[in-house]
């Protein structure tokens, strides 16, 4: 164009519009792209080791805090090389202790992960790695509010740690304010009444799974309880169900029954295995009483 000429008034507003299609072409193909994205698969509620940073999973399974259960935090951005800008981490803490914070950072993470999923993720993986049920733990904001630590390994054992209240209120009565308020489900209806709990103090140390866990004598025995505090254990209280503690316990073997001896025959009898009668009956030298077997 020559200096001094104008574009005509609608080829102006061709370029416009060409420009805002390519823009929207371009958020077009971000959305569809955001919406592809889905969650890894859990197989049987552990996260493949290939869908988190292999350390971040480690460490997790390494603390000795019990339930494994994690929670969100905001966004932290750290230096990783003095000459590099800092780079942008997920991190989430530890629901029991609230001291322990790992992190991974976003490049090493599955595209658009939060701190919330990456938390539930962690929070699945160390559940089945524990063999629990369930798993809660951390402030809950149900009825006054309260804390509790707790999770379930089925057949009515539980454990549960509610000390950081500070009040005169039992571990089994934080434990049924959980099912009141709808936190965490009850197998048994029964589960509200706390006079069908025992419970005993431990402390536990879940740096490695207790495993297999069918009773309370499995944590009872492991060298990873203690009956004392110790350094690097958990305080907690194995709360047993009475009801379903009784049903799961698998009756004692019996010990065989000794086969029944034979009965004695006598002088008339009819033998059950040959079918002659017991009589005297003649040998080559004086005579026997028996039967023909």
């Amino acid at each position: 164009m020559r200096a001094g000429e104008t574009r005509p008034r609608g080829h102006v507003r061709a370029n416009v519009a060409n420009t805002w299609a390519r823009r929207g072409a371009r958020l077009g193909q971000r959305r569809r792209r955001c919406a592809s994205w889905q969650p890894c698969a859990l197989v049987d509620g552990i996260v493949p080791r290939m869908a988190l940073p292999a350390a971040l999973l480690a460490a997790v399974e390494r603390h000795s805090c019990f339930t494994g259960c994690y929670r969100s935090e905001s966004e932290v951005q750290v230096c990783i090389d003095p000459a590099q800008a800092l780079v942008p981490t997920v991190p989430v803490c530890c629901s029991d202790c609230l001291n322990f914070h790992p992190a991974a950072l976003v490049s090493l993470l599955p595209l658009g992960m939060t701190s919330y999923a990456l938390a539930n993720a962690l929070t699945t993986h160390v559940r089945s790695l524990r063999g629990y049920k369930w798993a809660t733990g951390g402030y809950h904001t149900a009825g006054t509010g309260f804390w509790l630590n707790a999770a379930y390994y089925g057949n009515g054992l539980f454990l549960v740690d509610a000390a950081r209240n500070r009040n005169a209120r039992t571990d089994v009565d934080m434990l049924i304010e959980a099912f009141q308020h709808g936190i965490v489900q009850p197998e048994d209806p029964r589960m509200l009444d706390p006079a069908l709990y025992t419970i005993e103090l431990a402390y536990i140390n879940m740096s490695r799974p207790i495993l297999p866990v069918r009773s309370k004598q499995d944590l009872l025995a492991s060298p990873q309880r203690s009956a004392t505090p110790r350094q690097g254990f958990s305080r907690v209280s194995i709360v047993e169900f009475q009801p379903l503690a009784v049903a799961g316990t698998s009756p004692s073997a019996q010990p065989a029954k000794p086969a029944p001896q034979p009965r004695e025959l006598k002088l008339g009898d009819t033998c059950p295995t040959c079918g002659a009668a017991v009589m005297e009956r003649p040998l080559f030298s004086g005579t026997f009483v028996g039967c023909l077997c």
